[in-house]
């Protein structure tokens, strides 16, 4: 009898079950390490579209002003995120796309991937939060150009002024009274008295800036509805956090000092500039500069005027020499009880008379102390009656390169002015002169970011999205 012989597959069923295995795993790898490089050129493609974005700069902005602002308007009439958005959307969807360069014919997208969108959640507009956002990047440019000693001196000068409250106390006014007193005497009493202040000629709008300017003066206005400081306002989400910075006094000083970098004044105008006046603009906001100088001319005589009767007060020489005239002058009309209201009087009108020298020196260029000394005193005490004859003290020389330049005195103004109104007033400068340039005519300092957060979702052609937020800046 034979054996019936059984043939046993073992090796078959073990290699197809090995090999079921090997493929599910090989598989499985295969889509992870897909689904990796999907995620890992996501993120790739959204920091390039993101830097790429970055790129576009305000060109004319930094050339000008130092600064690093993407428009979001790219020159067009209108400026919003969404016009970024598509920016970004493009750039990422580029790079997920991207051909070969070398050997274009045998490359191939394997993943396909494609972004379907891009939202931006933050952005940092330059006019955010009073215009923090802008001061942060021109604090920081003044930093590296200069360093933190640049604002020093103005910050010493500031409170020597806050000290000697040389923007408080009233002359003019304390002037004023003391011509009212001076007029309340019986009227043949009055007219022997020669009212010093009378002979100067100090009153009225009209006059004082022939009376301290030489040449012919700018005739530029503008329309402000035009600019950011009078319109509403396009916002974005505030400065960055991530970003430290705390405005200090030191920090503000050297905004101002940007602002006088950046800016023209009428000692030094600014080439090709809308307005001549720029810095004085900023510190009056008045629509012409002729405006803009006069009331920056009254206020610099303000503080001359005060400075100058710390000085008087403090020259015993000066003092007794007022006092005789005066005895002399109400003794001789047999007034006497009225000789301290006519030293005042006379007191007050010489301080008036040497600042209107002083600020007539400062427009020409030359320098002046801000508490000056009795050696650099210009008028004599005879000039207040003789303002047009313009002489000089013979015993002391005056100094034209000691003390405080026209500039300075804006320093010591910009300081003591509202920091919001200094930013949004420098953006109206901003907006002037950079839509004087080709492309540029609709450029809005609202419509410029320096920082943004946004999120990108990207999708595959097998269905997978990947999510990427990212937040980007300067």
């Amino acid at each position: 009898m034979m054996e019936k012989k059984t043939e046993q597959g073992y090796l078959t069923i073990f290699l197809t079950m090995t090999l079921a295995v090997m493929m599910s795993l090989c598989l499985t790898i295969i889509e992870g390490a897909r689904q990796s490089t999907s995620k890992l050129e996501t993120d790739c493609a959204a920091d390039i579209g993101f830097n790429s974005v970055l790129a576009e700069f305000h060109r004319e902005l930094l050339k000008q002003y130092e600064l690093f602002f993407v428009d979001t308007s790219y020159g067009t009439k209108t400026a919003g995120l969404y016009n970024t958005e598509d920016h970004l959307l493009e750039y990422v969807n580029c790079n997920l796309k991207g051909k070969g360069i070398v050997l274009p014919f045998i490359t191939a997208d394997f993943l396909q991937l494609q972004a379907q969108e891009a939202a931006i959640l933050e952005a940092s507009a330059a006019t955010d939060e009073g215009g923090k956002v802008l001061r942060r990047q021109a604090v920081n440019y003044m930093l590296s150009k200069m360093g933190a000693d640049a604002a020093g001196q103005v910050l010493r000068w500031s409170l020597q002024v806050k000290g000697e409250k040389l923007l408080e106390r009233n002359v003019e006014g304390e002037r004023k009274e003391a011509e009212r007193q001076l007029g309340e005497w019986k009227e043949e009493q009055k007219e022997l008295i020669n009212n010093p202040a009378a002979s100067i000629p100090y009153g009225g709008n009209a006059g004082i800036l022939s009376l301290v300017t030489k040449g012919e003066l700018s005739a530029q206005k503008i329309n402000k509805l035009l600019y950011v400081s009078e319109r509403e306002c396009n916002e974005g989400t505030g400065l960055n956090p991530d970003l430290e910075y705390e405005e200090t006094l030191l920090q503000l000083a050297l905004f101002n000092e940007y602002i006088l970098d950046k800016t023209g004044c009428y000692t030094a105008v600014k080439d090709n500039s809308l307005l001549r006046y720029q810095t004085e603009y900023i510190l009056e906001g008045k629509e012409s500069d002729v405006e803009n100088l006069k009331a920056v001319v009254w206020q610099l005589l303000a503080l001359r005027e005060t400075a100058n009767m710390i000085t008087l007060s403090g020259d015993g020489e000066k003092k007794n020499l007022v006092k005789g005239v005066a005895s002399a002058v109400t003794t001789l009309c047999m007034i006497p009880e009225a000789e301290p209201i006519l030293e005042l009087c006379i007191l007050l009108s010489w301080a008036c008379a040497e600042s209107i020298y002083d600020v007539k020196e400062l427009l020409s260029g030359s320098n002046i102390s801000l508490i000056k000394e009795t050696k650099d005193w210009h008028l004599g005490w005879e000039s207040i009656f003789h303002p047009s004859e313009e002489k000089g003290d013979s015993s002391t020389i005056q100094n034209k390169n000691k003390g405080l330049s026209y500039a300075d005195y804006l320093r010591i103004f910009l300081y003591f002015h509202d920091k919001e109104q200094n930013t949004f007033r420098l953006m109206d400068i901003m907006e002037m002169d950079i839509r004087q340039t080709e492309g540029n005519e609709h450029f809005r300092m609202d419509g410029c970011v320096d920082s943004i957060t946004a999120q990108i979702l990207v999708r595959s052609r097998q269905g997978q999205t990947y999510s990427v937020k990212r937040k980007y800046g300067y």
